[in-house]
């Protein structure tokens, strides 16, 4: 049997959310990035240090890479190549429901399960001919300290869909979800494995944060090696970002 393609989805700058809680699954909970405030006692917080600058959706669409930098054979999938343009969206929070949380990492705009709206972003998507491998890059720039608590709830969402049941193809596959940290690669980064022995290979994803930044990549394979270049085109889109910078 064929991996399952990944379900390509876009949320968030292009779809406002109003108001909406954050996503609470597995102790995910919170604004991620929401002001804080003083207490009673009238004391003053300490001043914000300038907040970097958040690059736009026209901006960060160079830093994705081109096909020449893909295996061979990739070709791409206009219908998953977008940007927010040169808008920057409000602060905002975009809940997936929480029975929804673990099936949505298949998704190509897959971290939108921290439930965190993004300030831009630009993507696109490559696959192969046979439509047996997929790569679907993305780049999403936050508000304030927005970026590390995607980082944080990633991480949290992982070890919640450790072990799952995904009903997405139309039959019950159980799915396991195998995480470790990204050393070296930006600020911080961090990549999960999905397998099934109801699939052939499986799905690499991986993110690295570079100061506001949050580089993405999902990376399906029906092949041995699980999608394991994810990393590598991660870090390698995050050290553009980060030179650039």
């Amino acid at each position: 049997m064929k991996i399952p393609p990944a379900r390509r989805i876009r949320t968030g700058a292009i779809l406002a959310a109003a108001g909406a809680a954050v996503l609470a699954v597995g102790g995910c909970g919170g604004s991620g990035g929401g002001a804080t405030h003083d207490s009673a006692t009238g004391s003053k917080a300490p001043a914000a240090s300038a907040s970097p600058e958040v690059l736009k959706g026209s901006a960060l669409k160079a830093f994705l890479l081109p096909a020449s930098a893909l295996p061979k054979g990739f070709r791409i999938e206009a219908d998953g190549t977008r940007d927010s343009g040169d808008g920057i969206a409000p602060r905002t929070s975009a809940p997936v429901p929480a029975k929804k949380v673990c099936g949505a990492l298949g998704q190509t705009s897959w971290i939108r399960v921290t439930g965190i709206g993004e300030a831009a972003f630009a993507q696109d998507d490559y696959a192969n001919a046979g439509k047996t491998e997929e790569v679907a890059q993305e780049i999403d720039t936050y508000h304030g300290d927005d970026a590390r608590q995607v980082m944080a709830k990633l991480r949290k969402v992982f070890a919640h869909c450790a072990t799952f049941t995904d009903t997405s193809s139309g039959s019950a596959a159980k799915v396991k979800v195998t995480s470790a940290k990204l050393r070296g690669a930006g600020d911080e980064g961090v990549k999960a494995v999905v397998t099934s022995s109801a699939w052939d290979g499986g799905t690499t994803l991986a993110a690295v944060r570079v100061g506001n930044a949050v580089v993405t990549t999902l990376y399906s394979s029906s092949h041995a090696d699980k999608g394991a270049p994810a990393v590598t085109l991660t870090e390698r889109v995050a050290k553009k970002i980060n030179t650039a910078s």
